[in-house]
């Protein structure tokens, strides 16, 4: 555990994966251990990460890396 208002980054989990949306705009997408998060919805979620956003998903199925780009971009805007 990290100290009261210390930063402490999420832990990977497994390999990231990246795709090119429809705007061709390049998106990482890595899962990452949220335990530790204040106010977390469970224990594990997604970072979809492009240089002009971030979304974090938290329901996701357990293959979420074998999804079609058009799957990984739907699941981008779930929350």
């Amino acid at each position: 555990m990290t100290a009261p208002g210390s930063y402490n980054p999420l832990r990977a989990v497994g390999i990231g994966i990246t795709f090119v949306d429809n705007d061709g705009v390049y998106w990482t997408v890595t899962e990452r251990d949220a335990t530790d998060l204040p106010g977390t919805r469970g224990p594990r979620c997604l970072i979809f990460a492009s240089p002009e956003a971030i979304h974090r998903v938290w329901e996701f199925p357990a293959g979420w890396r074998d999804l079609s780009t058009p799957s990984l971009i739907a699941l981008s805007w779930a929350r």
